[in-house]
């Protein structure tokens, strides 16, 4: 479900127009949602992340947590105002969105093999 969101997300952003009914707007915004279910199930081991022995242990994670963090604001100030400046500062977020969240995925991936040996 990751992987076909991130897919998704980024195929329709390539002809996303600048409305909150856009199809970009709506896949991302369900891909973000689950995200969110994502992190809740995983509440305890994200409200971890933020202590100093789980920080240096958990990069990666860390990483993916600070970028949703960084999209969510981005996204919070869309509500707002958008303009070119804007949606140029969501572009340079969501590249490098998109690369921690394939890195993260392949992290955990391996974690989750892991388990079934």
């Amino acid at each position: 479900m990751l992987l076909a969101g991130l897919i998704l997300s980024i195929k329709t952003a390539r002809t996303a127009c600048y409305s909150w009914g856009s199809y970009h707007c709506i896949v991302s915004m369900i891909w973000y949602a689950s995200m969110l279910v994502h992190i809740w199930q995983h509440y305890a081991i994200t409200k971890a992340v933020f202590k100093w022995k789980v920080l240096i242990r958990n990069k990666i994670t860390f990483l993916t947590v600070f970028v949703f963090i960084l999209m969510t604001l981005n996204i919070i100030v869309f509500v707002f105002k958008v303009n070119d400046k804007l949606i140029h500062i969501h572009h340079i977020i969501a590249h490098i969105f998109w690369a921690v969240i394939i890195v993260h995925a392949i992290q955990k991936t391996k974690q989750f093999i892991a388990c079934f040996r």
